[in-house]
Parts: C-alpha cells; structure tokens; sequence
C-alpha cells in the first residue's frame, strides 16, 4: 500500500507564528516542535556557540516551572520524553506525549520557549557542563572531525563555524548576553511551530488557545541576527591535520556543492546512497569488506540555505592510510567517469524512498518532516511527488554532479590522528 501524503494545515497567527497541525486520529501520542530561525552562523562574532548555550539554559527554569527539576519531573512525570537541538541555520525544542496529555505537553513548551529565567546561577554552572561537553568532543575524534572538515570545506563562511562555540568564547557569554540574544531572535515571526498526532482536544477553535494563553512570546529587541555568507579573503586551505595520539586515522574526504534549494539535492541524495550510504554501498564495499581498512566508513550530503557538501568519512588503519586515501579517491573517480548501472541506481532509489517511507510512522517523524521542511524551505514537498522525481533521476545526472564538484583540485580533506601540520603537503599530493 503507497504511503499517503501528509496531511496538514498551516496558518500565520496574529502574532506572526507559523503554525501547522498534522492531525493523525490513530495516533496514541502528539508530538510538538518549535524551530527558530536562529543558529550558530546567526551569532555575533565575540559570542560563538551563544545559540547552543540559550538551548541549555531554556531548560534551567521559566515563569511556571522555575528549576530544572519542575522542567524535567513535568514532562517525565506523564511517561513523556523532550529534547532540543541546535544547528548552523536553526534551534528546536520539541515535546512528546501520549494524545490526552497535550494540552499539558503545549503548556509547559510555550512556558519553556517564552520565558526562560536564564538565572546568574545556572549560567555559571552551564558554562561548566558546557566546557566539558567540548572536552568530550576533543576525546571523540569520531565525532570531533565534522566539525573540523566544516571549517575546512566552508572556510572563511559562518557556516564553518563550530555549532558549540570555543572555550574562550563561552568565557565572555553572561546572563545579559543571553537575555539580550534571546530577545533578539526567539519570537513568534521568527519561528515555526508543528502539532503532530491525535489533535482532537486542540484542533479547531482551540488554535487561538495555544497562541494567546500558551506562546505568548515577549517583543524582539532590536533587529534579529543576519546570516551571512560571506567568503573571507585569503587562500582555500585544501587539507587540515589536527594532531592526536590514536590508534587510527578518523578522516573525512569531500567537496562543496550546493544549497538545499537546488534541485539536484535528489540526485545527489541517490548518488550518496550509492557512494556511502549502508553496508552494500560502494565505500563500505571496497574500504571495510574488500580490504579490511576501516570499521566505520560512510558517505553523507549535507545542505543548507546557500551551500552544502558531499563527503566521505571513516575511521582508518594509520599504517595503510595513504592506500585507504587513494581508495576513498577511486570512489569519486568512479563517480565521475561511468555511468551507474540501471540495477544500481533502481536498488538505489528503492533504498530512498524505502528509507523516506519508514521516517513517516510516527507523530515525531511527522512532526520534524514539516518543521524542517518548513522552516528550511517554507514549503514541503508532498511525499508522492518526491517518489516520482527521485524515480525520474537518471545516471547522466548523478554524472554531472560528480563531475562537477568531485574533480580532484576541489576535494578536501580532514583528518585527526598522529600526523603533523608538517605532513599536510605530503596529503594534499595524494589528491591529485
């Protein structure tokens, strides 16, 4: 049976919020979200990682529930699960309950988003949890090489900027620059809000319920943040080392290419699954299975407003690194000077759209499909018309993509592992 598109309405509100209901009848739960149009390439230069920093202060007490505890226990206390996320464009909030909760669910979410207390406190201790959640990045090379090939691939742009800030920048972020920020930038026309679930007891009259009683949002201050995109003078760095002491190589190999807006973000997306994407995936295939170089290996896209990348990461043997390199570069060779073979590319686009039909079972699933896609593109793209451009894409295109942006002059490169700065020239050489 073919998955239904999703069904919702969408209104602005008299106060400027984006609102969007996903009534689901059979659903047991309801899920809510709230995006702001805010993230870290949004943040003054002096005050980098501000944005990651509020989301965690949010969650340290408002007007009703004034401590950490109250916040939690609320939520909890209704077998209920909440979190938040912070990102380069965007930051979310979002809360999970059964259906007969959710009134209560959107009483405490429009208390956690309008008024945080942000007291002196807290913000001490948070800088400190905070301080630390960087420390764990920098023992997690795993995790600690996105950013670092972010800031390589998006050199001199805000959207290579570390999403949690630097510890020298933290050090300078007070209750008032917070206070300030937030006022700035979390406002009801800066966001979008999505109900998703059984909506029975808030659905219909009730909107005017949820916008005047429970998102009550204070007034900006002052003009909201601006993305910028600039790009800085200088030379492009094509690689960038940064030494550890470990057992093996984590590296990332990629290239520019465009921003979410583009239509080619579907071949793209095919071509991915392709190179990376799963245990039959050519990257898995001829780096982990054929030759035993690495346990992860993966091929992800990745876009955003007006840029994006497409790369290859993994983590890799130190003693058959520059082999693993040249086998990471045949991949985008590949890419470039054949065609994919009509099962490859049917077993690809099967794989996608499978994958697509699978993140839509739930109220959440359904809940951060239309809030994404909203607050990104302003519009979703209903599921059935996705279906049929992702079968209408053709090898030529997937092609002209690779020989667009993966040519080896455009590749950069990303590693952390006992290597030098001394040792980068000898890898860029790799590359050509």
């Amino acid at each position: 049976m073919p998955i239904s598109d999703i069904q919702y309405t969408r209104e602005r509100l008299p106060n400027g919020l984006d609102l969007v209901l996903a009534p689901l009848p059979k659903s047991p739960t309801i899920t809510a979200i709230i995006i702001f149009k805010t993230g870290s390439r949004h943040e003054p230069d002096k005050y980098l990682g501000i944005s990651h920093f509020l989301e965690h202060m949010v969650f340290k007490g408002n007007k009703v529930y004034r401590t950490p505890h109250d916040v939690a226990a609320k939520i909890e206390g209704l077998g209920g699960s909440f979190n938040a996320f912070t990102g380069k464009e965007y930051t979310g909030f979002h809360v999970k309950v059964g259906a007969e909760f959710s009134k209560a669910a959107l009483e405490w979410l429009g208390a956690l988003v309008t008024s945080p207390l942000i007291p002196a406190e807290e913000t001490e201790m948070e800088r400190n949890v905070i301080l630390e959640e960087i420390n764990m990045y920098n023992d997690t090379p795993m995790m600690q090489i996105e950013d670092i090939y972010e800031g390589l691939v998006f050199q001199g742009k805000t959207l290579g900027r570390n999403v949690i800030g630097t510890k020298k920048s933290l050090s300078r972020i007070n209750g008032r620059e917070l206070k300030d920020y937030f006022r700035k930038n979390y406002f009801s026309g800066n966001a979008v809000l999505v109900l998703a679930g059984d909506l029975e007891k808030i659905a219909g009259k009730r909107k005017k319920v949820i916008v005047d009683k429970y998102f009550n949002f204070p007034s900006p201050k002052g003009e909201e943040a601006g993305t910028s995109s600039k790009v800085m003078g200088g030379k492009q760095d094509t690689a960038k080392i940064v030494y550890k002491k470990t057992d093996q190589t984590h590296l990332i190999l990629g290239a520019k290419t465009f921003s979410y807006f583009d239509r080619r973000r579907y071949p793209l997306a095919i071509l991915s699954t392709i190179v990376g994407g799963g245990m039959s995936s050519w990257a898995f295939t001829e780096i982990r299975e054929k030759r035993g170089l690495a346990y992860y290996v993966h091929g992800s896209s990745q876009l955003h407003s007006d840029s994006g990348s497409f790369y290859v990461g993994a983590g890799l043997n130190n003693n058959k690194l520059e082999q693993a390199i040249g086998e990471i570069k045949k991949l985008f060779a590949r890419a470039r000077e054949g065609l994919v073979s009509p099962q490859e590319l049917k077993k690809a686009k099967d794989q996608a759209i499978g994958g697509m039909a699978l993140s839509r079972e739930t109220s959440s699933d359904i809940a951060f499909i239309l809030a994404s896609e909203i607050v990104a593109r302003s519009k979703v793209v209903p599921f059935s018309e996705e279906v049929k451009i992702i079968k209408s894409v053709t090898a030529r295109e997937l092609r002209g993509i690779a020989e667009e942006f993966f040519a080896p002059e455009k590749l950069r490169l990303a590693m952390i592992g006992p290597w030098k700065k001394s040792d980068e020239d000898k890898f860029v050489r790799l590359l050509k």
